[in-house]
């Protein structure tokens, strides 16, 4: 039952990251339409580029607490 709450949390945190990875990508659509200051552009796409990678790991974290979860309850 342990690893089927950590899968569940790990599965928020996942989605609520990829949500929010999806916002920042508008963030830096936009930017670029709207031709904001250097400066700027790189902080959203740091940001953008912080939030995938923080995506990427919470879903391997997932997978791996998925796993986990099969093989200790079937």
């Amino acid at each position: 039952m342990f690893w089927t709450a950590v899968w569940f949390v790990v599965n928020m945190l996942f989605v609520a990251a990829l949500i929010v990875c999806l916002f920042m990508q508008r963030a830096v659509t936009i930017g670029k339409l709207q031709e904001v200051s250097a400066e700027r552009m790189a902080v959203l796409t740091r940001r953008r580029n912080v939030l995938a990678a923080v995506s990427v790991l919470l879903f391997a974290g997932m997978c791996a607490a998925f796993v986990v979860n099969m093989k200790l309850n079937g």
